[in-house]
């Protein structure tokens, strides 16, 4: 085996490559088949939008379905019925097509150029498709002798061999765009309507008998990037789709605002095009699809081998047997250790740094209280770690005896039914950041490969990211295996977090202000962690009073941009502790930013915000945001917001809030 210097040069080279961009055309084999793709037709005659946010795969599984990878030369096995479908891919070069807009020019007259090059971009994906599937899988007899005749009407160079007449609309294809960066040349462009598509079509049937009964399958990208009446375009070629073109879109969260088409009438769900929710898909299986893929470039790099062809859909019915699944989820897990939350008890007890942390926070818990008889090492026990840690949120709490706890934590000691239980789970991780908020170098809450699995939220981008960047800092070998220690995972967890949101900014055209606004969330989440008390730990969530509905227009499009781009996700509201609160959504922050601001990762608490705080946190006025800064500062700081609970006299219960998720521990 390599030395580790060269091995860790290359692991890290592959894992860096986790955008489909950076592979090419044809993907057959870096492609892993996602654990759903055979319970849905993505050859279907019926036209479809497949929505995911960024990192779903889309654009892999959309390569995968195009010719280039169909016909792979790296395919072993090219079936007959292959020929039945063809995808065509096609992500428009969103730099040149706005250039299809204004400078004078009526939008009709620039309807016009769209609809000529996207005419042109379908054909010639056509062409290429047929000359790609001849060289590759030697199909087509007599394809060199092959004549084109009857698209000379639309131009006199499309007339000859099939070869020619392909390079010859390429020529086309160059000349418009010539023309587009000098508009006085569009005069002299003669722009073909759409029908010539099917023109295309015809004369190729005609001509090949093999492809009689094919379905050219064309797979727009990045549909969210046109212009409006782009869009509007496709969506009439979408609704008027039928055999031999089918038109299917891809798109993120929230990239189809408009289903106006060219005619009368829009374009509707179910009854025009069905919709594939990926990220719906993915999240099913979602541990055991990441590992897969994580395996299959791990391979490429001489590391690890799997006698599974990923890349075969065949391969699916070996993959979901159990003992498959179990095997390569142990696999993973070894290689990305954990730890459980009695190990991160162990190491605030067993390193000095933290212990020391502990006695001083509990101290000064105790202090706060004028406790005299009282210190802190009568709350810190070697066996009950756990409950320790918790004690110094529970002292820092108002209504709190610290005679009747410490009775209460020597019950639970000797093993007596007692609220501690209920006290750790719902308690002990908030406990815990407050305690390593200072030595981040620390903290071992985000690593495991389960942790990695919840950072990245289904978004495999930043599942490989995180990886990457913890093979990059280094591994050793347990059994020929790589194994990442929890420090090195912790460095990357903190690394990639911190990368990402800072590439909110790069979110057009909105990206400043999504960041600004992720920033000062963040920075609420965290004002609420650092809460002495911990009685409402863990927030990393939120909802609007009275729902999305009561927000101004601005608002609702950029929390549209932020779920788009997967700032926020947005979940089915839970409940609140107050009745005169209507929400319609909880809007999640994006796990994979809670390193960057030192918060739990997991969806517990939420607060609730007016209709005006989300006007605060997207303002440009610093001043308003300070004032809700502030406010919750104030909250925090248990000033006139706290009331005593009669049935349980170590609890603090907020006052008027109307901010809290039930949760099934809370006391």
């Amino acid at each position: 085996m390599e030395n580790l210097v060269e091995q860790s040069k290359k692991l890290t080279s592959i894992l860096a490559t986790n955008r489909t961009e950076n592979i090419g055309m044809d993907v057959w084999d870096e492609f892993v088949v996602p654990r759903y793709f055979d319970k849905y037709d993505f050859f279907s005659t019926m036209p479809c939008k497949i929505e995911g946010g960024r990192g779903c795969g889309k654009t892999m599984l959309l390569r995968y379905l195009s010719y280039q990878s169909q016909f792979s030369k790296k395919r072993k096995i090219v079936k007959d019925d292959d020929l039945k479908n063809i995808g065509l891919y096609w992500r428009a070069d969103t730099q040149f097509l706005r250039q299809l807009d204004k400078r004078g020019i009526s939008e009709d007259f620039w309807a016009k150029t769209f609809i000529h090059y996207f005419s042109l971009k379908v054909t010639i994906e056509i062409f290429k498709a047929i000359d790609f599937i001849a060289r590759t899988s030697k199909q087509f007899e007599h394809f060199s002798k092959i004549l084109i005749t009857e698209l000379c009407i639309y131009d006199e160079s499309l007339d000859g061999e099939l070869s020619t007449v392909k390079d010859n609309l390429e020529r086309l294809r160059k000349k418009f765009e010539l023309a587009i960066s000098n508009p006085l040349l569009l005069e002299k462009v003669i722009f073909f309507p759409f029908d010539f598509v099917k023109s295309v079509n015809e004369e190729i049937q005609d001509k090949i008998p093999e492809l009689k009964d094919t379905n050219f399958h064309v797979f727009i990208d990045e549909y969210e990037n046109l212009l409006k009446y782009q869009q509007i375009i496709v969506n009439t070629s979408v609704k008027h789709s039928e055999p031999p073109v089918i038109f299917k879109i891809a798109c993120k969260k929230n990239g189809m605002p408009f289903i106006e088409t060219t005619g009368d009438e829009a374009i509707v769900l179910k009854h025009d095009f069905v919709a594939h929710d990926l990220d719906d898909y993915i999240s099913k299986e979602y541990n055991v699809f990441a590992s897969e893929v994580l395996f299959s470039r791990l391979a490429k790099a001489g590391g690890e081998n799997n006698s599974i062809c990923l890349s075969n859909i065949d391969s699916l019915h070996e993959r979901r047997k159990d003992e498959y699944t179990r095997a390569i989820l142990n696999k993973v897990r070894k290689m990305l250790p954990g730890k459980k939350q009695n190990d991160l008890a162990s190491d605030i007890f067993i390193k000095p740094v933290l212990r020391t942390k502990l006695e001083n926070m509990l101290t000064q818990a105790l202090d706060k209280k004028r406790e005299k008889q009282l210190i802190f090492s009568d709350f810190i026990r070697d066996d009950a770690k756990e409950a320790s840690i918790v004690c110094v949120a529970l002292l820092n709490r108002k209504s709190t005896d610290p005679t009747e706890l410490l009775h209460l934590l020597d019950l639970h000691i000797a093993g007596a039914k007692t609220p501690f239980n209920e006290w750790i789970s719902t308690n002990f991780i908030g406990c815990y950041l407050n305690i390593i908020k200072r030595k981040r170098d620390e903290n071992r809450l985000y690593c495991g490969f389960d942790t990695f699995i919840s950072l990245s939220q289904g978004n495999l981008r930043h599942f490989l990211e995180l990886c990457r960047t913890a093979f990059s800092v280094g591994f050793h070998y347990d059994n020929s295996e790589f194994v990442i220690s929890e420090e090195f995972q912790s460095f990357s967890a903190s690394q990639t977090s911190a990368i990402l949101f800072d590439e909110i900014k790069s979110f057009k055209p909105y990206g400043a202000a999504l960041h600004i606004f992720a920033n000062r969330l963040g920075e609420l989440f965290t004002l609420h962690q650092s809460r002495e008390s911990q009685s409402e730990p863990e927030k990393n969530h939120f909802s609007i009073t009275g729902g999305s509905t009561s927000l101004t227009s601005k608002e609702k499009l950029l929390l549209n941009e932020c779920e788009k781009w997967g700032v926020l996700s947005k979940v089915i509201a839970t409940k609140t502790k107050t009745r005169q609160v209507i929400n319609d959504y909880d809007w999640v922050l994006n796990p994979i930013y809670a390193p960057r601001f030192g918060i739990s990762y997991r969806k517990k608490r939420k607060i609730t915000f007016s209709n005006l705080d989300i006007q605060s946190l997207f303002s440009d006025d610093i001043s308003d945001y300070e004032e809700l800064y502030e406010s919750h500062k104030i909250l925090g700081s248990g000033t006139n917001n706290l009331v005593k609970d009669k049935n349980n006299p170590i609890k603090e219960t907020p006052f008027n809030s109307g901010d809290i998720q039930k949760d099934l521990f809370d006391v």
